[in-house]
């Protein structure tokens, strides 16, 4: 059985926030490892991810799962079990709150309306996971703990009456993020040459994004210019945007490489 030498994680820590984090990373990974139990965090923001992404895929002995409730979720939550289960996304303890309000009687709400609202019910920020606001109707993720107390109390956002319900994951269907294709040819697929495709930067600069650590891949820092990416790679660069590799072609006769690209916008 795997002894997690807690000390040696909590030096990657930088602040006593991310001590915190790590701490309550381990806890629920050794719940898996000692105890044979499946266990999960609360949610986690894309920063918090990258700060425990590369101590949770180096933990042995134990099976690990991501999930947020929906494809290319920003927030999610970590799912820990002993080695012999595999965890699928209905095992995670989401639900989906939908909530809706009279179009005729409503002027626009944002984000922050929906967000704001719950928050103001005492529910703690790590409790809540991506909120979707569509025309029709907004969902919100969120720990099962909360969803039946979220879904008495709020009756308004802002100043707007709404009305939910209380949906289970397996019946969500998540329409995708917006993105927009875009195909390229690039000289190698080194990181630093496909950001600078992606983002119409020089690779000098794409350079200085990395070495800065502002770019993440599949949640983890990368500070390597040579680093190779795959197809599928999810890339944010803070201060440019997000996108995914898509699909990596063959040749071409200059000798580039074919890609596209899935831009968030």
């Amino acid at each position: 059985m795997t002894v997690l030498n807690r000390n040696d994680f909590l030096k990657r820590a930088s602040n006593s926030e991310e001590r915190l984090l790590i701490s309550k990373i381990i806890d629920k990974a050794e719940l898996a490892i000692k105890k044979h139990e499946i266990a999960f965090t609360d949610f986690i923001n894309p920063a918090e991810m990258a700060v425990v992404y590369d101590i949770v895929k180096n933990i042995r002995d134990v099976n690990f799962r991501i999930f947020g409730g929906g494809e290319d979720c920003e927030r999610n939550i970590i799912g820990f079990s002993p080695e012999y289960i595999e965890l699928s996304d209905s095992d995670f303890p989401i639900k989906a709150i939908k909530i809706t309000r009279n179009l005729k009687f409503s002027g626009e709400l944002s984000h922050r309306d929906y967000l704001g609202s719950i928050l103001g019910l005492g529910i703690d920020r790590d409790k809540t996971g991506d909120i979707f606001v569509f025309d029709e109707y907004t969902l919100c993720f969120v720990i099962n703990t909360v969803a039946d107390y979220i879904g008495t109390n709020l009756i308004k956002v802002g100043k707007t009456a709404v009305k939910t319900d209380i949906i289970d994951i397996e019946s969500v269907s998540v329409p995708a993020k917006n993105t927009v294709l875009k195909r390229e040819t690039v000289s190698s697929i080194r990181i630093d040459a496909v950001i600078g495709s992606a983002f119409n930067i020089s690779r000098g600069r794409a350079q200085d994004f990395i070495k800065s650590e502002r770019v993440n891949v599949n949640w983890s820092t990368v500070t390597s210019v040579s680093f190779l990416l795959k197809e599928g790679d999810m890339v944010s660069v803070r201060g440019l945007g997000r996108f995914r590799i898509s699909e990596i072609g063959g040749k071409t006769k200059k000798d580039r490489t074919g890609v596209i690209f899935s831009m968030y916008v």
